[in-house]
């Protein structure tokens, strides 16, 4: 094997043999040859006279597995023509007994055991079920055995032929450049219940406004998906410029990190129908129906996955619908990381974005996909189903489904094409039906409680079909799990002034002028709302905090709830030195909030969550909304808001559900020509985490 052999291997190959001989990946590539040459004990002039020193006999070794292993399989014969080189070796593989595979290796190297350097210890026959972590542990399925390497090298395209035939892969990792375009045909989602319906209504601007009760979704389309090829001066670190395709980008916290930069788009026609309100707006009509077809859906979602640890830890989704009348609804969205509640980051992704191409390589790792293997991945159970030839091509199928959706709330079921190379299916059906009724005894209390936390009432039941038109592969593999220089430490750049609340989140901020101390100080000393006064002088607390400023006066807005469950709302207002309680209510035994004064935790003050909002390098997109001049917009509203789950036992069995969580959002609604918008941010006033922000533009 010379090494002009491995020269003309791309440098997503070469780390793909160098992760599975366990060596590093980085560096330029005439290091990684230089690494794999090193490796196997092999210079420059042992390679060039291989051809010659090629031995006619193999003597098999069970003590040496760097030799020669193959997964489930055991060599019978292996039968070397005694003509000179070039040489031909003929690898009979029987397998079961049954079926016996021929391939042939040109001019294959053979390394004796002697000489070469052990790989790892030999690995028994895998489990049927072996889950995900448990394979994680065994990152060298395919790559085993000097031999096999050497030959995978030398052999070029008849290496590749030869793993076909074997009907047995393991993914590769995705590479910068990789890119996908794919259809979606049979696109339907059936949703009944109210709940479930306003889910997706409140979660699509205008679009879905006339919807209630029942909804019906058909949706056909071109999609596609790719990982950007980032330019090295995207990293600012020039010690983590090894990770060339990578790009910088800011958590919810601020901190920059290397990532992964994904997107993904849509471009569909979707015909729109079901049940819509009374004539007078009040109620959802039994008999009342609309449609609305042929309307044009623009889908782009962008995010980076961060390349330690493989997760999104940010988000940017634009959604543009335009009806055949030209009346025109846009949501962008931008999202940082998931809510922290394990339990809905789990349940969102079937109802918000159903339609993503599997990521093969973040969900089965290093797995060998071979006909027979069952296992879980990703908390997906999964079959490998025998392979088949598709227009030339060996396609692996795999059928995957999500047990506790089985167990407690209907079913989630994925059937996948997958093909040698590809890191997304080259066909993904997707068959989902979540309905809460369909608990079986089978769902365990911990399940059962956190998704009855998580998931609206009602039914859902999305279907559809992608399937692959072009593929372009990209040259750079992406290194999951670097760890790279300048990444963040543990607890970097996360505020630790968290306070104790003493009725109410403290205020102290110098951006408006009536802070909630004062407004509570004022009804305090008033003869108005008498609820409020008795319930935080015993133990009750101010559970929401709304503050509005219409550039005159501002309002408080706040809401209470004391030991006895009982809970109301009181209207502070202030104009200049003056304050008066202007209103004051009692809220209905059925629209109480749950009282645990125990369960509030500890939190920034609305000064530190207001600062770190305004924070222009941080978070950009939400200034540019919120902010003119550097200064606050007086039309801003904020609210602070306590939600605490009932005292009660079954929380000890619930680990992913907090007992009491608090949140600081701003809002801000606007007129500008002939479009309405809206910008909703949200943000955790526990930690002073961002959470997102959602803009809305109706036309």
């Amino acid at each position: 094997m010379k090494r002009s052999d491995l020269e003309k291997r791309t440098v997503a190959d070469l780390k793909v043999l160098l992760e599975a001989m366990g060596l590093p990946r980085s560096g330029k590539k005439s290091e990684l040859i230089d690494r794999i040459i090193d490796s196997l004990r092999l210079d420059e002039q042992d390679t060039e006279d291989s051809d010659e020193d090629t031995p006619s006999e193999i003597q098999e070794s069970n003590d040496d597995d760097s030799f020669l292993l193959l997964e489930e399989e055991e060599i019978e014969s292996l039968d070397i023509p005694s003509e000179d080189p070039p040489s031909v070796i003929e690898v009979k593989v029987e397998k079961d007994s049954t079926e016996v595979l021929e391939a042939t290796i040109l001019e294959a190297v053979i390394v004796d055991p002697s000489e070469a350097k052990p790989r790892s210890e030999a690995r028994s026959k895998p489990n049927a079920s072996m889950s995900l972590g448990d394979s994680r542990k065994s990152s060298r399925a395919i790559f085993l055995g000097g031999l096999l390497l050497v030959a995978a090298l030398a052999g070029g395209g008849y290496w590749w032929t030869w793993m076909q035939d074997q009907q047995a892969f393991a993914v590769e990792p995705a590479r910068y450049g990789d890119s996908m375009e794919f259809t979606m045909t049979g696109g339907s989602v059936q949703v009944n219940g109210n709940d479930m319906v306003a889910l997706l209504r409140d979660n699509t601007g205008s679009a879905l406004e006339k919807a209630c009760g029942d909804l019906a979704i058909t949706m056909n389309g071109m999609s596609s998906i790719a990982y950007r090829d980032a330019p090295t001066s995207e990293i600012g670190d020039p010690t983590d410029r090894d990770n060339a395709g990578a790009t910088e980008t800011r958590d919810g916290y601020g901190r920059i990190h290397l990532a992964a930069e994904r997107s993904l788009s849509y471009d569909l026609l979707t015909d729109l129908s079901g049940r819509t309100w009374t004539t007078d707006g009040s109620r959802c009509s039994s008999s009342l129906t609309w449609e609305m077809n042929a309307n044009s859906v623009d889908i782009s979602v962008t995010s980076w996955e961060e390349l330690t640890e493989a997760t999104t830890i940010r988000s940017e989704a634009t959604v543009d619908f335009v009806t055949p009348d030209g009346d025109r609804s846009m949501l962008q969205n931008t999202a940082f990381g998931g809510t922290g509640i394990a339990a809905v980051d789990e349940a969102l992704p079937l109802f918000l974005q159903p339609a993503v191409p599997l990521d093969l390589r973040s969900t089965f790792g290093s797995i060998l996909l071979e006909e027979g293997s069952t296992g879980t991945a990703e908390g997906w159970d999964y079959t490998v189903e025998p392979a088949q030839r598709v227009n030339g091509e060996l396609l692996v199928p795999i059928k995957m489904e999500q047990p506790s959706i089985a167990t407690c709330l209907g079913h989630a079921k994925l059937d996948l094409l997958v093909r040698e190379g590809a890191p997304w299916p080259v066909e993904q059906k997707v068959d989902i039906l979540i309905d809460k009724a369909r608990e079986s005894s089978d769902c365990s209390w911990h399940e059962s409680a956190a998704l009855d936390f998580a998931v609206p009432d009602g039914q859902l039941v999305i279907t559809y079909t992608l399937r692959e038109s072009t593929f372009t592969a990209g040259e750079r593999a992406i290194v999951w799990g670097d760890l790279y220089n300048s990444r963040p430490g543990a607890g970097e750049g996360i505020p630790n002034t968290q306070v104790q609340w003493d009725g109410h989140m403290p205020d102290e901020s110098t951006i408006h002028a009536f802070t909630v101390e004062e407004a509570v100080e004022c009804l305090m000393n008033s003869s108005a709302g008498n609820g409020v006064r008795s319930a935080l002088n015993n133990d009750g607390y101010l559970y929401r905090m709304n503050h509005a400023n219409d550039g005159a006066e501002e309002t408080w807005n706040l809401s209470w709830v004391d030991p006895d469950s009982d809970a109301g709302w009181t209207l502070v207002r202030s104009s200049g030195t003056d304050c008066t309680v202007v209103n004051d209510g009692t809220l209905a035994p059925s629209d109480a909030p749950e009282y645990n004064l125990n369960a509030i935790p500890n939190t920034l003050s609305i000064a530190e969550m207001q600062s770190r909002m305004m924070d222009t390098s941080d978070f950009l997109g939400a200034t540019q909304v919120l902010m003119d001049g550097g200064v606050l917009r007086s039309d801003v509203e904020f609210t602070s808001r306590l939600v605490v789950t009932q005292d009660t036992d079954l929380l000890d069995f619930i680990d992913d559900i907090d007992e009491g969580e608090v949140t600081f959002t701003a809002s801000r609604s606007w007129t500008d020509g002939n479009s309405e918008n809206s910008f909703d941010l949200i943000m955790d006033a526990e930690r002073g985490r961002m959470v997102g922000w959602l803009q809305s533009t109706t036309e």
